[in-house]
């Protein structure tokens, strides 16, 4: 679904004529959704990667208003294509600087009649708007467009409202570009916090149609299905050609569920006395496997006969196996990836505390009741101490395992994600350590992304793109301030003033310019900061003021001081000052001044490469 805002025959001859094997391949992945059992239905809108709105119509050159008053950052906005035996849409964009197709939504699908039933009505409103055409002119409250605002604001509504499933195949972008592609795809939660990681994925093809599948477990350990998403669709530009349009042609870009549906006549009935079991929680020594791995070494170990198929039966229903075991973690993780099972226990509970606290905790992690868990032992006493602290757990012996998937509690019945349980919860899993904050997960993403951080002097030639961006940092800008041109070649002319712009890029993409530094060499002062929202989550405000930090204590500073000027968007700009351990050492008509000593060289976590060449601040 997408917002089609450009009417006019004028714009809609802007459309490439597209090659006749490239409609044909358009019609054949129609065939790819019309198979899906499920797909996720997305407003998708153009948006600008540094929106600063509404100040930066005022400020911003490149602002160009469309017909509800934002601003244009497509030439032609999204251009509709009309294919034949084509029933999803295909439509051209044609990227300006720091142009985006974007959606906000929760992240799942939802079956076909429901999507149906969703784009019958968003139809609806595109054909009001397009006969409140001659309503454009008019201004209620300072705002225009206002039928074409009224739509959207409907679409978005009819796309943010459903309940979709988290289960899914994949994410799923069709295409079509007469040159190479690279589009950097971004999601990341409405309600993030700085240390939360996105979702990243570059996409990088050559010239031609293209359908790419996003596996469901790259993207799950970085989004909160309970929460909001922006999902963001970035061409990935050469620093030096800012200007030049890109054109994508977008078919169905969105969620997937291809999944055959599960034969229910063939599964047992569930008994009414009975919740279904949910998660089986497996012991391992003598259990399910013959033997004790410390005393018997892995070689002894044999795995029960039939146990893998109890396994794998149990996790097609949707029944989702984990372990409780008094044992050597590194050695069973290891010996079950040997046995090539490791991938069905899902929070694993390898230590040597009480089971009784194992199987609270797997509740805990699983989200799930703890009478909807079956606890299988050997030892008489571990499943008593089990029973007596959660007696609501169903507890069996060791040789009890075959017969399991013959009782009606191990029978639920099955759909079409019940199959994809284990993954769901796997990626639950891998998002719950990702999401723990700054962590080794998390300084693991970001050196892996390998960020590449420039640092350059600004002149009068640079003025363009130091302009650009302060005119729309609004969540990363530490005064608040923006800056006209007149003003900006003040301070660059300044010998009392060093002005800085970053440049930034890693594996996912180029980022361009992100950052501005302004600082008074005399008050040994940084008078102005900020960074583009592109960077933001990946620590390139830790590195940069680390590199001023060292920066100065190489031009003989006995500290480093910057000003902040808190409000309501800037507010967790402000968590890198504990984070560098400033302190706040005075304030001044709401300004806070931090500080920190510079008389011994700052050592950085090296997460991020910084080039800033025969930069001081003795001879700037």
């Amino acid at each position: 679904m997408y917002q089609l805002e450009v009417l006019s025959d004028q714009d809609l001859q802007q459309a490439i004529c597209l090659p006749d094997e490239v409609r044909q391949a358009f019609v054949s992945g129609q065939t790819v959704i019309d198979h899906c059992v499920k797909y996720s239905v997305l407003q998708w809108e153009e948006h600008c990667t540094e929106c600063a709105m509404p100040a930066c119509y005022k400020t911003c050159e490149l602002y160009q208003p469309r017909r509800d008053g934002h601003c244009r950052r497509f030439i032609n906005g999204i251009v509709p294509l009309h294919i034949p035996q084509r029933k999803s849409s295909v439509v051209q964009v044609d990227f300006k600087q720091w142009g985006a197709l974007m959606a906000t939504s929760y992240i799942g699908v939802i079956a076909p009649e429901q999507a149906d039933i969703i784009d019958s009505k968003a139809a609806v409103a595109e054909s009001v708007a397009q006969r409140g055409q001659w309503l454009d002119r008019l201004s209620i409250a300072g705002r225009r467009g206002i039928v074409a605002r009224m739509a959207t604001r409907y679409k978005n509504h009819l796309s943010q409202t459903i309940n979709p499933s988290p289960y899914f195949d994949a994410f799923m972008i069709e295409l079509y570009s007469p040159q190479a592609i690279d589009l950097s795809i971004v999601i990341r939660a409405t309600t993030g916090k700085l240390n939360q990681t996105p979702f990243q994925y570059r996409l990088k093809k050559p010239a031609g149609y293209h359908q790419i599948m996003i596996p469901f477990i790259d993207i799950a350990p970085y989004v909160d299905f309970q929460t909001m998403h922006f999902i963001n669709i970035i061409p990935n530009r050469n620093e030096d050609d800012q200007t030049t349009p890109i054109t994508v042609i977008f078919g169905f870009v969105g969620f997937i569920q291809q999944s055959p549906q599960v034969d229910n006549d063939k599964v047992l009935a569930v008994s009414v006395n009975h919740k279904p079991i949910k998660i089986l929680v497996w012991d391992l020594d003598n259990t399910l496997w013959k033997g004790v791995l410390v005393e018997d070494g892995e070689s002894e170990l044999q795995l029960r006969q039939g146990v893998v198929e109890i396994i794998k039966t149990l996790d097609a229903r949707g029944i989702v196996n984990s372990i409780a075991s008094k044992n050597d973690h590194h050695r069973v993780w290891a010996h079950l990836n040997t046995l090539g099972i490791a991938e069905y226990f899902i929070f694993p509970e390898i230590h040597w505390q009480p089971k009784s606290q194992s199987i609270q905790r797997i509740a805990e992690n699983f989200n799930v009741a703890i009478d909807t868990i079956a606890f299988i032992d050997d030892s008489a006493f571990e499943r008593n101490e089990v029973k007596a602290i959660h007696p609501q757990v169903r507890i069996f012996k060791d040789d009890d395992y075959l017969r399991l998937i013959d009782l009606a509690a191990f029978n639920p019945q099955t759909s079409v994600e019940s199959g994809l349980r284990r993954s769901f919860y796997a990626a639950q899993q891998q998002r719950s350590a990702v999401r723990s904050g700054f962590d080794g997960q998390y300084f693991d993403f970001i050196k892996a992304s390998h960020i590449e951080l420039s640092v350059g002097l600004a002149q009068l030639s640079s003025i363009d793109r130091v302009h650009e961006l302060v005119q729309r940092t609004n969540q990363m800008n530490f005064s608040a301030t923006r800056y006209d041109r007149d003003r900006l070649t003040e301070l660059i002319n300044d010998p009392s003033v060093t002005t800085l712009f970053l440049t930034a890029k890693d594996k996912f993409g180029d980022y361009g310019t992100v950052g501005v530094c302004i600082i008074n060499i005399q008050q040994q002062r940084v008078i102005d900061l900020m960074f583009s929202c592109r960077i933001q989550s990946k620590r390139v405000e830790h590195a940069f003021l680390g590199w001023l930090l060292d920066t100065a204590y190489l031009s003989g500073w006995k500290c480093l001081q910057v000003e902040y000027k808190p409000t309501a968007k800037n507010s967790q700009s402000a968590a890198v000052f504990s984070d560098l351990e400033f302190k706040q050492i005075s304030q001044f008509q709401g300004v806070m001044i931090y500080s920190k000593p510079t008389t011994t060289k700052h050592i950085g976590d090296g997460l991020i490469t910084i080039s800033a060449p025969n930069i001081t601040f003795t001879d700037c």
